[in-house]
């Protein structure tokens, strides 16, 4: 999403109470919103991406499947088809797992302070992946993604929602088609 991008900056029961760019959120630390999606294959591994290189925010670590913000006027829902399209190329029934405010993360000059809602699919499509966003994509099993959460290669919410995403079980994983 481009930082000149209207998103909505919500209060802490997250309700709008105005609006920005998301570059202005992303300087001032304003809560604002955002997704994440774990795709999952049928047998059982889980898609990641690699962040661009050349990205200002945690540049080349590994997040979730796609991550994205949630624009003016869309909701979580929309926002998280739109980015696994944009992102992957896949289009998948998407099942919200949960919703959650995370801890603020600086990194540099920004500043993450957001409501994400995490979602989650099974689909064996095929990947397109955005070479601008992205470095590339990779699955990996449950096992290898439990061994990234104790080192530095994922991206501080990654860490956060991916052990939810575990923790869910299979319902989580198997939620989609």
């Amino acid at each position: 999403m481009p930082a000149g991008e209207r998103v909505e900056v919500v209060d802490k029961d997250d309700r709008v109470v105005g609006a920005a760019t998301l570059a202005d959120c992303l300087s001032r630390g304003l809560l604002h919103r955002a997704v994440a999606v774990a795709i999952s294959r049928s047998d059982g591994r889980v898609i990641l991406q690699q962040r661009s290189r050349r990205d200002a925010w945690h540049p080349g670590r590994w997040t979730l499947s796609c991550t994205g913000h949630v624009k003016e006027g869309e909701t979580y829902a929309q926002a998280a088809a739109r980015e696994l399209l944009e992102e992957l190329g896949i289009d998948a029934l998407l099942t919200p797992v949960r919703k959650y405010l995370l801890p603020t993360i600086r990194d540099g000059r920004l500043t993450e302070n957001e409501w994400v809602t995490l979602f989650s699919a099974t689909s064996d499509a095929r990947v397109d992946a955005d070479p601008v966003e992205l470095e590339g994509v990779k699955e990996f099993t449950s096992v290898e993604l439990r061994e990234m959460l104790e080192g530095e290669e994922l991206t501080p919410d990654s860490v956060f929602l991916l052990s939810e995403y575990l923790r869910a079980g299979p319902s989580a994983r198997n939620s989609g088609v």
